[in-house]
């Protein structure tokens, strides 16, 4: 499985258990109203650590395609290099 087909899945899943959890909490509200500030706190908490995540995941990506470009300067100029010593 490539990484874009890997990337899809997961996205996919966490949307298919998100809908699958919000309607049983839906259909179950009322079991679930006295609960209902916790659950809220705790959905906060959910929606940071997915934030958190996200930047650190942007902040990484962003670091590897730097790394790539200096990669590929590092073999364009060792390839001039090579070329002009000959």
């Amino acid at each position: 499985m490539n990484k874009q087909a890997v990337n899809t899945s997961i996205w996919l899943g966490g949307l298919i258990t998100g809908a699958i959890v919000g309607v049983y909490l839906y259909k179950n509200k009322d079991q679930y109203e006295p609960q209902k500030e916790k659950l809220n706190s705790l959905l906060t908490e959910l929606q940071n650590v997915a934030g958190d995540l996200k930047s650190k995941l942007l902040t990484v990506s962003q670091e590897g395609i730097n790394a790539t470009k200096s990669a590929l300067q590092t073999a364009k100029e060792t390839t001039k290099e090579k070329v002009n010593n000959k």
